[in-house]
């Protein structure tokens, strides 16, 4: 969550205002969502190391070039914006585990590790073999590198698979063809807000079947300028998703076709 000068806490405020409880929810799945979920506290194992690896590197002081052709960055500024704050993993970590979530988790944009490390599942052991079913997609292979150069720091018991992208078919294309990609996706969380606006709608369309039913899309940053306050906006009216969630920090998007179609903006 960003919170860009006096705007931002200006907008932060005005959210609190407007937002509601589960008491204001009159939907059976969202009031169990908030009541289960959003609320409710479950203690994850993962959390210290996930935590320490998260300070580590909005801590660091450490520098590096994403492309060759680009200026250098700090590690410091990449995962103040990259990484979501903890109660939004602790917030995707309950989801998972509520509703038993097994299927595939794709990140796009890294969180250097900080993600998967809070929702390691382990490796489900079929024929005698580990199953794949992390994907973090970035665009750049330094990043890439980091991450799991952190997922084996902290010891990570679930394969995450890193690739590169430069356009949003270079994702899909790799996922489709991957040998594990007929299981539903679970989960997507995207934190890469340099994404074109006609990539990103490609990505919702493609997104929006592979889904499972309790499958959910969640967005960092919603309100982090004015075209991501926009996007979020375009994204409610959208009428491929029934459900969306905003939590001013994040935007969550479920598909649920059975629902009439309603946005929410819940307290967190």
């Amino acid at each position: 969550m960003s919170l860009n000068g006096l705007f931002g806490w200006l907008d932060y405020l005005i959210y609190l205002v407007q937002s509601t409880n589960r008491h204001g929810v009159h939907s059976p799945f969202v009031y169990d969502f908030a009541d289960n979920v959003l609320y409710r506290q479950i203690a994850n194992s993962y959390e210290p190391s996930a935590e320490l690896c998260r300070k580590r590197m909005v801590q660091s002081d450490a520098n590096i070039q994403l492309q060759s052709d680009e200026t250098a960055i700090s590690i410091s500024q990449l995962a103040y914006y990259r990484i979501p704050l903890a109660k939004y993993n602790r917030l995707l970590f309950r989801w998972i585990q509520h509703k038993q979530l097994g299927g595939n988790i794709i990140e796009i944009g890294s969180t250097l590790g900080v993600l998967p490390l809070y929702l390691q599942r382990g490796n489900i052991n079929h024929n005698h073999e580990l199953i794949q079913r992390f994907f973090s997609y970035d665009r750049s292979k330094k990043i890439n590198e980091i991450t799991q150069f952190n997922l084996r720091s902290y010891e990570c018991n679930e394969l995450v698979i890193s690739h590169p992208f430069s356009a949003i078919n270079d994702i899909t294309h790799h996922f489709e063809h991957h040998r594990y990609a007929q299981s539903p996706i679970s989960l997507v969380s995207i934190n890469d807000d340099s994404i074109p606006d006609e990539e990103f709608w490609s990505l919702l369309d493609f997104l929006s079947v592979q889904l499972e039913p309790n499958g959910c899309i969640a967005i960092s940053n919603i309100n982090k300028t004015v075209d991501s306050r926009l996007r979020w906006k375009q994204i409610e009216n959208d009428e491929k998703f029934q459900v969306t969630i905003d939590l001013f920090g994040m935007g969550l998007i479920f598909v649920r076709k059975e629902q009439i179609k309603e946005a929410f903006l819940l307290r967190y």
